[in-house]
């Protein structure tokens, strides 16, 4: 179950994709197509490795990651692996704590109060528990669930193995490289767990609805990756929205423009320095808010490598 806590929160941002056929539940709410806003230098549209340079000279490379664990994404092409290799310093996301990971796993479940099933419709428990089943979780356990917590859990495979950022790590750990976050591994929980209760039963639902497509998504996703387009990861990810996409809009807020803000100030020390690799979510670089974009009007130079 920590191997599955930390996959999951590491992933917090694939894109906000949910499928177009609703379960018959009380709760779904049907999707019509979304208003694409895209905006930002064309020259951030492509590519997932980026070489960086300080005023101060001091070179380094942020490469835009997804989070899965598929072989043709995991096995870095060579122009990656070579930058990787040649670095001194990895930056990730988060660099998860023991201490942290067991922090966010108490976060995940109720110990006190209302429980899952009493929160939520029979109908909808019901199809959250069909789902979660493949996750090898009882019924019991899916009843102590917060809501968020089974809303992350379920927009993931089941049989998702470590995934890129974490296979990175582990191979910058037994190279010896120095390892930093960016983040902790709270502050990302904080953004599911700090959301009020009827909204995090929003998502839950919207998901439980939409779930049966969702792979499939993922596999879009997966070939805009592996084709180095950006911003057609970030048009696909809101090629969907409901009547009231109000909290998707707050969430993305938080997710991407709020978080987009705190890595590029994070990781400003280890691009002075020199000799870093930077590790992010892909879609966390491209549109006038990417870190991208931040570093280039913060008076970098960022060149596409890959």
């Amino acid at each position: 179950m920590i191997r599955r806590l930390l996959d999951v929160v590491v992933v917090l941002l694939l894109g906000l994709c949910l499928p177009a056929i609703a379960e018959d539940m009380p709760e779904c709410r049907p999707l019509q197509p979304g208003k694409v806003e895209y905006e930002g230098p064309s020259r951030f549209d492509r590519g997932v490795l980026w070489e960086i340079r300080s005023l101060q000279g001091g070179t380094s490379h942020l490469f835009g990651t997804i989070h899965v664990a598929d072989d043709e994404i995991v096995n870095l092409p060579a122009p990656v692996n070579a930058r990787f290799e040649a670095s001194r310093t990895f930056v990730m996301e988060v660099v998860p704590e023991p201490e942290e990971i067991m922090e966010m796993a108490a976060m995940m479940y109720v110990s006190d109060g209302e429980t899952l099933d009493a929160l939520i419709s029979a109908p909808l428990f019901q199809r959250v528990v069909e789902i979660l089943a493949a996750y090898n979780l009882p019924e019991v356990a899916i009843a102590s669930m917060r809501p968020w917590s089974a809303y992350l859990t379920m927009s993931y495979p089941a049989d998702m193995r470590p995934v890129l950022d974490l296979r990175l790590l582990e191979q910058a750990q037994a190279s010896g490289m120095e390892t930093h976050g960016l983040e902790t591994l709270l502050e990302q929980g904080s953004i599911f767990s700090d959301m009020p209760t009827a909204d995090q039963v929003r998502l839950l639902a919207d998901t439980a609805c939409h779930h049966d497509l969702l792979r499939e998504d993922m596999e879009a996703m997966k070939r805009l990756y592996l084709k180095r387009d950006l911003k057609g990861m970030f048009v696909y990810g809101q090629r969907q929205a409901f009547a009231d996409n109000s909290l998707y809009e707050q969430l993305s807020e938080r997710l991407l423009t709020g978080r987009n803000g705190v890595m590029t100030e994070r990781m400003q020390p280890y691009l002075e320095d020199g000799g870093a690799f930077i590790a992010v979510g892909a879609m966390h670089l491209p549109g006038k808010d990417g870190i991208l974009n931040r570093l280039a009007l913060q008076g970098y130079a960022v060149e596409r490598v890959y």
